[in-house]
């Protein structure tokens, strides 16, 4: 209502990549900044569509799934291969990067897993969140048992974001939760996880393969919702 479009934030997103001039894109009143390939694979395409629709809730200009803030300058980095497949290595070459720059103001990380003891990532993190980002990620779509949360959304530095059902406004059951897995080997009881929770179901967002709005579910598209508000912000 008051006009906001995120025109003085900068968001970088980790994924799987983004098309070049994709409609979704092209006429976005925020500047796509630049799109990074840290994989093995010699492409920047993705055909996955994971890292093209989360983009798109971000700051995504289609007329049928406006993202949250277009205006925001965008910063898309492939850390996954068409094949899912990614390593810590090419996560730190990437949030390397993001602190050598020292523009970024959010980062959405719609990934995690169980690994909360990969010192390296989560220090790594805990660097970026330290430099002025905010750090915000999936918390995982392992529910609806306690202690389900994945990394590194369970970091008590990190947004973690959770699924709620669209019409009801409850936790989605699939979505994770429980306590702060990294705090455990210090001794502590941990902190419950998610931080804030985003529609999960039925999310509408662009493909690799046209301009046509379609729906994905999970933690993984509330995540950027969050990203995007807190771009606005």
């Amino acid at each position: 209502a008051k006009g906001e479009i995120g025109a003085n934030a900068s968001v970088a997103v980790f994924d799987t990549g983004l098309p070049p001039d994709h409609g979704h894109f092209r006429a976005r009143p925020g500047e796509l900044v630049e799109r990074i390939n840290w994989t093995s694979e010699r492409t920047l395409a993705d055909t996955l569509g994971h890292g093209t629709f989360v983009a798109s809730i971000v700051g995504g200009v289609g007329p049928g799934c406006p993202g949250f803030a277009p205006g925001a300058a965008l910063h898309v980095h492939r850390v996954f291969t068409n094949q899912q497949v990614s390593y810590t290595a090419w996560f730190l070459d990437a949030f390397n990067y993001i602190l050598w720059r020292g523009d970024v103001d959010v980062l959405n990380l719609s990934v995690g897993g169980p690994d909360f003891a990969d010192a390296p990532f989560v220090d790594k993190v805990r660097d970026v969140v330290a430099s002025g980002v905010t750090v915000v990620s999936a918390i995982g779509n392992d529910g609806p048992l306690w202690g389900t949360l994945n990394s590194p959304a369970d970091m008590l530095e990190v947004v973690g974001v959770g699924g709620a059902e669209a019409r009801s406004g409850r936790v989605a059951p699939f979505s994770s939760r429980g306590q702060t897995l990294s705090e455990a080997p210090g001794g502590g009881a941990g902190r419950a996880k998610p931080d804030v929770t985003a529609a999960s179901n039925g999310v509408l967002g662009a493909f690799p393969d046209g301009d046509a709005c379609r729906p994905m579910h999970g933690t993984s598209v509330a995540s950027p919702s969050v990203a995007g508000l807190a771009a606005l912000i």
